[in-house]
């Protein structure tokens, strides 16, 4: 794979990266390359020209409209899309089976804008990577791979930063800069795929920011994702998180959406959820519950409902009773997350204080799940994702116990 190194002007700062063409510089699928825990400064260079239109912010749907008021015949939008996505062109140049006329008039007029690779990390405890990535306004996100035996989940950022305050959520500390866009999404994915040496099998929405804060945006990149012309992912392989915006879980019931849905609950009664998940002031755990019995009832799909696990805040065997009775009701699985430290302010739990929680909550004979976070070593786990410049939310992928 052809890339480019990159001159670092400033690490962290507000100062922008200096492509440098060489072709000698190193493939970023090779594991060898990768020096764990450091920066690894290889990386396609950015777009310029914002004047004009970034097609991979169209859906197929919208290219296709694009290209017809171009005089354009819809196939040519779908041969595009394919390139953009499946095939991974970077360049209009790149694409074969396009008239050169038109990949002129397409250089002019519109832009492939992508995401740019600044550093990789790599977890020496596991093949998990950490990608930091530059977006056309200098702005960052982070992107996780984990690699299991299994299966190869990719987590994505659905904004930069977010607004909802978590208390124990690193991203949340950012504060909301600003939405993503569902090219700037789903590039996440063309970025991960050329580093993996394996098919990402499961893609999840569990990055920085709230997905359905961003909600049209999401589900149109869920949607480019399962597309057979991008990368045909199966929509039941395709997990979005929330912490628990109520309207747009009925929207997304509505909807009736075959991807999956998690819901981040983390507490058992509202005075604690209030400290932990400020939204909770807004929606709480008892119109949260009725939202997700609505989305279970509508589309008679199951919901994970997720749990972060926390020394002394929420992993009594009270909490875990109460848990039971919550989750009872709703036909979903119990997904239980041993804390990832941040900044001290929480801890995880004992092992055994982890496992006396499970003993309870198996009661409950719903389905339930342990996720044993990877790639906290490279602060990559569940809650810790921030851009370095602050943090955010990954982890994942359950082990059944």
């Amino acid at each position: 794979m052809a890339t480019s190194s990159l001159r670092l002007l400033t690490v962290f700062g507000e100062k922008r990266y200096t492509p440098m063409f060489d072709k000698n510089t190193p493939d970023l699928a090779d594991p060898a390359l990768l020096v764990p825990g450091h920066l690894n400064l290889y990386s396609c260079p950015m777009e310029s020209g914002t004047e004009r239109t970034p097609l991979r912010d169209f859906s197929l749907e919208e290219l296709v409209a694009y290209f017809t008021s171009l005089g354009e015949k819809p196939f040519r939008a779908r041969q595009v899309f394919q390139w953009m996505w499946q095939k991974g062109a970077t360049e209009f140049s790149q694409m074969t089976n396009i008239s050169r006329s038109l990949i002129q008039r397409l250089e002019t007029i519109a832009t492939l804008d992508r995401t740019e690779v600044v550093f990789i990390s790599q977890s020496p405890a596991s093949e998990t990577r950490k990608l930091l990535l530059r977006l056309q306004d200098g702005k960052t996100v982070e992107t996780v791979l984990i690699p299991e035996e299994s299966r190869v989940t990719v987590c994505l950022s659905s904004q930069v930063g977010c607004g909802l305050d978590c208390d124990f959520c690193a991203t949340g500390k950012m504060g909301l800069l600003r939405n993503l866009t569902a090219g700037e999404i789903t590039d996440q994915l063309r970025q991960v795929m050329a580093i993996s040496s394996r098919p990402v099998t499961n893609i999840v929405f569990m990055g920085m920011g709230e997905p359905f804060h961003n909600y049209s945006a999401v589900l149109k990149a869920a949607d480019m994702m399962h597309d057979e012309l991008a990368y045909g992912t199966g929509a039941r392989r395709i997990t979005i998180s929330t912490s628990g915006l109520v309207p747009q879980i009925k929207q997304f019931a509505e909807e009736n959406r075959r991807y999956k849905l998690a819901v981040s609950l983390n507490a058992t009664v509202d005075e604690q959820r209030n400290v932990l998940m400020p939204i909770n002031k807004k929606w709480n755990i008892s119109a949260l519950m009725d939202a997700c019995k609505y989305y279970t009832e509508k589309t008679h799909n199951m919901l994970t409902l997720e749990y972060v696990l926390m020394a002394g805040i929420n992993d009594t065997l009270q909490d875990a009773r109460r848990l039971v009775q919550i989750a009872r009701p709703v036909f979903c699985k119990v997904n239980v997350i041993p804390y990832n430290d941040i900044n001290g302010t929480y801890r995880r739990p004992a092992d055994e204080k982890i496992e006396a929680f499970l003993q309870e909550l198996s009661k409950g004979n719903f389905p339930l799940t342990v996720r044993w976070s990877r790639g906290g070593d490279i602060d990559a786990a569940c809650g810790q994702l921030a851009t370095q410049t602050k943090k955010m939310q990954p982890g994942f992928n359950p082990i059944e116990t």
